[in-house]
């Protein structure tokens, strides 16, 4: 078989003829899928992978700048097609990123293991070895029998190997230099995407949005006779925790940026912060105020500075409690805020005693069956595949429910570490405050897979920060 190939190979009219084959039959199949509405999402998905498919090879910095970008308009592409070409679960654009991600990475796990060119020990850290250990132990939950079929792990894979890969993308590619870039650019997209989402609660959402609205049945959106947004972003909680991972990189700009850096802090925060609240969600906020607070702190230089930098930002945050408890506003998106903070026990005014249990309950599910459950069955991919969905919101206990005690033991693993490395680098290097900031503001939805263009940024920012801490303090460019 491979004689035969190879004189396939070394025969050029027989090479041309095939070449020439396959530019008429694609050809014939574009221009019929062309006249196809329904067909309109495929052809735009072909066109991403013609384009990003030379990119892997020659500038996997500029696609990996490309796809970060493209993951906060994702939502708004696809709804923009729904009057053209129908609604579809199942979008080719979804998959666009995952897929390209999986192909580099797995092109380095056959690299690295069956090509044989290894990890050189001065190249590899403990947070490495247990990502690695993460994407062998879901490998293998993939064909779980618990989650009811074997697509659903496959499906599994997009939401819980892809961020892994991102890890060890950065960790190959990713230099201070492009992270500066990518982190301005999120600033950048935040602003507009604010503005948007603003005019969406104000004025009302587009016909293609309402169209999107009554076919996803989207209830959590609902907030009394309010209606959160989500601006760009698939999703509202998405569109939030995009918002709260920018004015982390902007308080940091503000911190320790130049003149032009906190002067952009200064104009951009409030209305971020505006935003935020307007989202009507109370975790985000107290995660925010936590990171900002930590982040101040820990900037400090000196024993002294940090606990004036502790008083100041309790007694910032006091004021703020304060100040916000007496708001009364008929606005539903601000009452329903105000009553969630200042009633956080009250079970009519807030939900933190039922995420509380759902994680409790999550945690012993894994637990009762330490095999877990198949990689799939807490993600979309279970809810849609296999009607096995059963998602905790956090994403240690859905480790453990997927995953089972491994799993979850490994995953915890990785979250102290990688929290253990952000605090001990964050007060030498900008970014790794940054990052730190981001760690805590996400705390409990790193692997949230639905919040693509979040959970992509927050790896990556992994990978990057174990990679800083090789030189323990230096940067090394790849």
């Amino acid at each position: 078989m491979s004689v035969l190939i190879h004189r396939m190979q070394d025969h050029r009219v027989l090479k041309w003829a095939l070449v020439l084959l396959f530019v008429v039959c694609g050809g014939y199949l574009l221009g019929k899928w062309s006249l196809e509405p329904g067909k309109i999402r495929l052809l735009i998905f072909l066109g991403l992978m013609l384009l990003a498919l030379p990119l892997t090879v020659k500038h996997p910095r500029v696609l990996m700048f490309g796809m970060l970008i493209y993951l906060p308009f994702l939502g708004f592409f696809r709804r923009m097609l729904i009057p053209v070409s129908g609604w579809s679960s199942y979008d080719p654009l979804v998959i666009f990123v995952p897929v390209v991600v999986l192909m580099m990475g797995f092109f380095w796990m056959y690299r690295t293991y069956i090509g044989r060119q290894g990890i050189q020990k001065e190249d590899d850290t403990y947070l490495f070895k247990l990502v690695r250990w993460m994407i062998i132990i879901d490998l293998i939950q993939v064909v779980n029998p618990l989650q009811g079929s074997i697509l659903t792990g496959f499906g599994g894979i997009m939401f819980y190997v892809v961020p892994l890969f991102w890890m060890v993308l950065s960790r190959l590619y990713m230099t201070e230099a492009w992270l500066k870039r990518i982190y301005g650019a999120i600033c950048g997209i935040a602003v507009i995407s604010s503005l948007y989402g603003l005019k969406q609660i104000t004025y009302g959402f587009a016909e293609f949005e309402r169209i999107w609205i009554q076919i996803a049945g989207y209830a959590a959106l609902i907030v009394g006779d309010g209606s959160r947004a989500f601006s760009f972003f698939t999703n509202a909680a998405e569109y939030t925790t995009f918002l709260v991972v920018s004015v982390v990189i902007l308080w940091v700009y503000l911190l320790r940026g130049n003149a032009v850096q906190r002067l952009c802090a200064v104009l951009i925060i409030p209305l971020l912060l505006y935003c935020i609240f307007m989202q009507s969600s109370r975790t985000p906020v107290i995660l925010t105020s936590l990171s900002l607070a930590v982040m101040t702190v820990v900037h400090a230089k000196t024993t002294a500075g940090r606990v004036l930098s502790l008083l100041i930002m309790a007694g910032m945050l006091a004021g703020a409690f304060v100040g916000i408890s007496r708001i009364e506003s008929s606005n539903e998106l601000i009452a329903h805020q105000v009553n969630g903070l200042t009633n956080p026990m009250d079970e009519e005014h807030s939900t933190a005693g039922i995420h509380v249990a759902m994680f409790v309950n999550g945690m012993l599910k894994g637990i009762v069956n330490p095999l877990g459950y198949g990689l799939g069955s807490t993600t979309l991919a279970g809810a849609k595949l296999s009607d096995t969905g059963d998602s905790s919101e956090v994403d240690l206990s859905n480790m453990m429910i997927s995953t089972g005690i491994a799993g979850g033991l490994v995953y915890g693993l990785i979250l102290l570490e990688t929290l253990r490395r952000a605090f001990r680098m964050a007060q030498k290097h900008t970014t790794a405050l940054i990052i730190l900031g981001m760690l805590i503001a996400t705390l409990g939805a790193w692997s949230n897979g639905g919040n693509y263009s979040v959970c992509a940024l927050i790896w990556l920012s992994i990978g990057f920060l174990d990679k800083l801490t090789l030189t323990q303090g230096g940067i090394r460019q790849t």
